[in-house]
């Protein structure tokens, strides 16, 4: 590195020590910030995680009645975070989000070695940490109970080692299977914990892959490294099949669970064609989440200088970051719309294309004062506005400490046994009373479903339960006890904000 940017990597390290600040200081924070619905499904399924591999594969996620399985993603990382919390004794909301926080630093790591493959050096790099630990997406998103930045992690690992594959000569078949290993059990992990995250990037490898195997054809070169990394990629793909296959056969068991599954939520997953073109998409995530929270323009400006300046091998890699970070957008139309953390699966490679080119311009430059002056002004830029938009929509998210559901769950904790289950009614299929309240739940769904009422859910818990005894009913609506089944018997009855809460008294 030259001495002359000695003072960006000073800049960063600042940056990652207010990150680390942040991220330290609010684990302790009940899982009531932003997507409470989506933090508390994943920690429900942590907290009832049970023991060895049947557990894993089959495991509970008790929402929506018995059966209580209802697999989505892989649970890797909710597996960690129960395991985690079981040894250091934090608990399991604090597990699940340092969790997060230790892979999303992790990203860090296969970022590097991507970038410095590409030809960029330490002034990047620093650009890239300074950029990540103030951007407003991943400083708060980072902390949250969900497993993006696990799955972000492993699809970094396994274009690291894609790319190692793809510019640097393999000595040997026994080094090129091992990295075709790595590369099939990292790609496989990031799609089976999060296909929405590793798909793009194994759509990327692949067509890659098809334009190397026709130079390879054309050129009369041997095609073993070709063949190894297609199996490699059709190895993870079919897990991905397989486990896709699995959890829609356990979601079939349940009633409600038969409308989640992978083709019930087609349309929900990957939108509707209409919505690639329209103002909710370009505007709503592309503008207003990715772009004009860090400064749209100086982005723009440093991209296109960057890679008009670059030379073949970063141009190639800017250009694959930038198609990384906008892909998902075009396959998952509906799910980035509807959700925000959703961007934190594809920022990193906007980031990686912006620490890229601005580290190219500094290298550049030289000694040229302006050119030099022009890129830190658009950083500093970038930076400020990243930070801005923090302070205004994060912060005050993240200093909540309680809640009416909180308190409605401390009350269900300390009034019923803990063997009960739960009935709720008005908060969608929500997990967050269930996991508050740590009790197995009916929640029932605001979409038509089991052709039940909630006056019929009300008069049979038994029939969604499984067995487990009823211990509370929450509901947004007034609970008339003559409408609660024998077993439900009052022992007392509250209104917490605009919930109604009858806890039932336990059998003798």
């Amino acid at each position: 590195m030259r001495q002359r940017f000695a003072w960006i990597w000073v800049v960063a390290g600042a940056a990652a020590v207010f990150a680390g600040a942040f991220w330290l200081s609010t684990l302790q924070q009940p899982l009531i910030d932003r997507h409470e619905f989506r933090q508390t499904q994943t920690a429900l399924s942590a907290l009832f995680m049970q023991p060895g591999l049947e557990g894993l594969l089959n495991y509970q996620t008790p929402v929506i009645g018995a059966p209580w399985s209802i697999p989505f993603e892989f649970p890797l990382f909710q597996w960690l975070s129960h395991q985690l919390a079981s040894l250091t004794g934090l608990n399991l909301s604090s597990s699940g989000r340092l969790m997060s926080v230790l892979f999303g630093v992790g990203c860090l790591w296969p970022a590097n070695r991507l970038m410095r493959r590409a030809g960029l050096g330490s002034s990047a790099i620093a650009v890239l940490i300074l950029l990540y630990c103030t951007s407003s997406i991943y400083v708060y998103w980072n902390r949250a109970f969900l497993m993006e930045s696990t799955a972000l992690f492993f699809t970094l690992i396994c274009l690291d080692c894609y790319s190692k594959i793809r510019f640097q000569p393999v000595a040997t078949p026994a080094r090129l299977g091992l990295l075709s290993s790595g590369l099939a059990l990292t790609l496989a992990l990031a799609l089976v914990v999060k296909a929405t995250t590793a798909l793009p990037a194994l759509a990327l490898m692949g067509i890659d892959w098809i334009w190397q195997t026709k130079q390879a054809a054309r050129q009369h070169q041997p095609r073993l490294q070709q063949l190894v990394v297609a199996s490699a990629l059709a190895v993870a793909f079919v897990l991905l099949y397989s486990w896709t296959h699995h959890a829609d056969a356990l979601k079939q068991l349940n009633p409600i669970g038969a409308q989640l599954t992978s083709s019930a939520l087609k349309a929900w997953n990957f939108g509707q064609p209409s919505q690639r073109l329209q103002a909710e998409l370009w505007d709503g995530v592309v503008l207003q989440r990715m772009l004009l929270p860090m400064a749209a323009i100086p982005i723009c400006g440093l991209l296109t200088a960057g890679i008009w300046v670059s030379q073949p091998p970063t141009r190639s890699f800017l250009l694959a970051s930038l198609a990384l970070a906008f892909m998902p957008l075009l396959l998952f139309t509906n799910l980035h719309i509807v959700h925000t953390y959703y961007q934190a699966s594809n920022q990193l490679f906007l980031l990686m294309a912006v620490a890229g080119s601005a580290g190219t311009l500094l290298d550049h430059a030289g000694r040229k004062p302006w050119p030099q002056g022009l890129v830190l002004a658009a950083l500093t830029i970038i930076v400020v506005a990243n930070l801005n938009s923090f302070a205004a929509d994060n912060w005050p998210r993240s200093q909540r400490h309680s809640s009416d559901k909180t308190t409605i769950g401390k009350l269900i904790q300390k009034n019923t046994a803990k063997n009960s289950a739960i009935l709720v009614i008005g908060d969608d299929w929500s997990s967050a009373f269930a996991y508050h309240s740590q009790r197995r739940a009916f929640t029932q769904p605001n979409w038509p479903a089991l052709n039940r009422t909630a006056a019929d859910v009300l008069r049979d818990p038994q029939a969604t339960l499984g067995g487990y005894p009823l211990g509370a009913v929450v509901s947004k609506q007034p609970i008339n006890a003559s409408n609660l089944a024998p077993t439900c018997q009052p022992s007392q009855q509250r209104k917490i904000k605009r919930w109604h809460v009858v806890i039932c008294q336990p059998p003798v």
